[in-house]
């Protein structure tokens, strides 16, 4: 007789120590690996300061092939985002869930909450694996200032953030959930909050409307089986969008009425509707929170969904992404967006020929400007799932590939007005980091993500089109993918637009012969994948990246339409002006990056005068090391803001205008 060998798994735990059932789940849990024969579980206690991306990170570099997390929704989101952002290992490490929080709203909808400690701990280490849609929120403060939160079930606007922030702890603590629902009920008569909403990329806002809340998630349950979002999912790649807008008091009857009854619309007060992107524009400073956690006021948020973000241990398995393919390419009119969708949910496409040609015929089967919007909807998903990862890295058969990227160069040349993407450096160009000394060390440069707005915005048809920045870095993918997570959570909390991240390798840390050569093998993949694309790279002067410019137009000049190099070494004037003749431009800011751009029409007046707006209001906000810095900085700032105010585009209408539209939130 034989006896098959225990298969022994390392079992990460991030727990939140503070919740009052966490240490009787992680018992359970610990009791649970020693049956089955695992080693002791590594554990990591979250703080009120570190809230649970790092300890993940700690537990995936120690070796953890299986991750749970014991706390509440804000564990969840925490652990869930960060696990989702690690590169390869997000394909194939499973998230399990044991809910200690107080309202558990994740675990609700994805169904983890029936039963004991002890089956939800079973379930955390052995159930069906599943993929799970993330979303995001980018929330944009009355000073300009924009932050990116994951957000693991819902986001809210108004009334029920209000509640969740006067919510106290030891209230909490002894009322659970209806302590919620109690600050709820006291601001049922407060002043309603005037808002806009837009759905889908590119739309503009409807009209100003007075609701109380504004609900955007994949929230289906709240607790006690309150349907709040009934046809929620988690794996649909959608985002469900609930307005509660009662008109009277007596209205609030109307509002609890449809959620019991499930309905919406008329005299319900409530009205609901789906979109993978969403937008509020609020006339004044509103409450915010994300899965229940405040965030502070905003005066606008913008809402997507990340489909597939992470593997999540239920008690449903997964669903079959091939026959959902197979049905979104049989329909006459292709719907792109669920079609990327379906892509993202396959996460082994090279596990077998079949699905690598199932992944060839997705592409052959799209032509011209659906091709090109297919690809940039790949590109735009935060983590390493991307295009270039689908094609480079999943695609194992080599003449998969060259069907793949033939057809993408064969129909390129079918696109007649080709879109512009910004590939853009990291360090001392979006941030100081290594040579730069004029600001402290991690500034982001005044002006510099409304530079990347502009760039995206100023070309494209649609200027809310995904994909159209990316970010290309010497950083090596790790296996673990540690280093691009760091890299991207970085990025994302910087209220960038969506964007993707073409890492490098460690052979090219050498040096920055060896870094450039990185980017430039970088720079000829993307080509291969964007033929169609015209290009803006934006670098620094300090790491090779002037080399890169000259390589880009040496490799594909009609495609490189501009080289802005940050020049962060004090160039001479003359080598500036032999590098302009190369094509290569150097500038200070990214105010005077704005002008080029703008000479050579990338960029709009409105985005010109953006730039300058958002660079005079980061200026005050930095930190600087000493007033002979702070002088020094200014004067270099404020010379290129003098320059852009004595441009053309900034004199008389089209500066009052472009100067209006970025205080009401409008793009160019």
């Amino acid at each position: 007789m034989t006896t098959t060998p225990t298969v022994e798994h390392l079992c990460g735990v991030v727990v939140h120590p503070a919740k009052p059932r966490s240490a009787e789940a992680l018992a359970a849990l610990r009791r649970a690996t020693r049956r089955r024969g695992w080693p002791e579980p590594l554990v990591a206690e979250t703080t009120v300061e570190v809230p649970g991306a790092d300890q993940l990170a700690e537990l995936l570099t120690a070796g953890a092939d299986r991750i749970v997390a014991i706390g509440g929704d804000g564990t969840v989101r925490e652990v869930a985002g960060a696990l989702s952002r690690s590169g390869p290992l997000a394909d194939v490490v499973p998230f399990g869930v044991v809910p200690t929080g107080t309202a558990n709203l994740w675990s609700r909808t994805v169904g983890l909450t029936d039963g004991s400690l002890e089956s939800a701990v079973e379930l955390a280490l052995d159930g069906p694996v599943r993929d799970c849609d993330l979303a995001w929120v980018t929330v944009t403060r009355a000073d300009g200032t924009a932050r990116t939160h994951d957000v693991a079930v819902v986001a809210g606007v108004g009334m029920d953030a209000e509640a969740f922030a006067t919510t106290a702890h030891d209230a909490k603590e002894r009322l659970g959930w209806l302590a919620y629902f109690a600050a709820l009920g006291r601001r049922a008569v407060g002043r309603p909050v005037r808002v806009r909403l837009g759905s889908g990329s590119g739309s503009a806002a409807g009209r100003e409307e007075q609701v109380r809340t504004v609900l955007v998630g994949n929230c289906r349950v709240l607790p006690l089986g309150l349907p709040l979002m009934p046809s929620a999912s988690m794996e649909d790649g959608r985002l469900d969008v609930l307005v509660v807008a009662p008109r009277t008091v007596l209205g609030w009857l109307g509002v609890g009425v449809g959620i019991l009854a499930r309905r919406r619309g008329g005299w319900t007060g409530l009205r609901t509707h789906r979109s993978r992107h969403v937008t509020v524009d609020l006339t004044e400073p509103t409450a915010v929170h994300v899965d229940g956690d405040p965030v502070g006021d905003a005066v606008r948020l913008e809402l997507g969904v990340r489909p597939a973000a992470v593997l999540v241990r239920t008690r449903a398995g997964a669903r079959d992404g091939e026959d959902e393919v197979r049905r979104l390419l049989a329909a006459p009119e292709p719907d792109l967006a669920a079609l990327a969708d379906a892509i993202h949910h396959g996460r082994r496409w090279s596990s077998d020929h079949a699905r690598e040609h199932l992944v060839r015929d997705v592409f052959l089967g799209l032509s011209g400007a659906d091709l090109t919007r297919f690809k940039s909807l790949l590109n735009s998903g935060p983590d390493h799932r991307d295009l270039e990862h689908l094609v480079f890295d999943v695609i194992d058969d080599e003449g998969v590939r060259a069907d793949i990227l033939g057809h993408i160069a064969s129909e390129a040349e079918r696109v007649d007005v080709p879109d512009l993407h910004v590939l853009s450096d990291i360090d001392d160009t979006l941030r100081c980091a290594l040579h730069d000394d004029r600001y402290p060390r991690g500034t982001v440069y005044p002006g510099v993500i409304e530079l990347y707005r502009a760039l995206d915005a100023g070309r494209a048809a649609d200027p809310e089109s995904p994909g159209d920045l990316t970010f290309v870095t010497a950083r090596p993918m790790d296996p673990a993918g540690l280093v691009e997570q760091h890299t991207r959570r970085g990025l994302r909390e910087l209220g960038l637009p969506p964007h993707s991240v073409l890492s490098g390798t460690f052979a090219g840390l050498r040096n920055h012969d060896a870094m450039a050569g990185a980017k430039i093998e970088n720079f000829r993949r993307f080509r291969a994948l964007m033929p169609e694309t015209e290009v803006v790279f934006v670098g620094d002067s300090g790491q090779g990246d002037v080399e890169v410019g000259r390589r880009m137009i040496a490799t594909d000049r009609d495609a490189v339409r501009l080289v802005l190099i940050h020049d962060v070494v004090d160039t001479a004037a003359d080598e500036r002006d032999a590098l302009r003749s190369e094509g290569i431009v150097l500038v200070d800011s990214p105010v005077g990056g704005a002008l080029e751009a703008y000479a050579v029409d990338l960029v709009s007046a409105t985005g010109l005068a953006a730039v300058v707006e958002a660079a005079e209001r980061d200026l005050d906000r930095i930190q600087w090391e000493s007033p002979e810095q702070e002088r020094a900085t200014r004067a270099i700032v404020e010379r290129d803001i003098a320059k852009a105010r004595e441009s053309h585009a900034l004199h008389g209408p089209a500066y009052k205008q472009g100067s209006r539209a970025v205080r009401d939130g409008k793009g160019a």
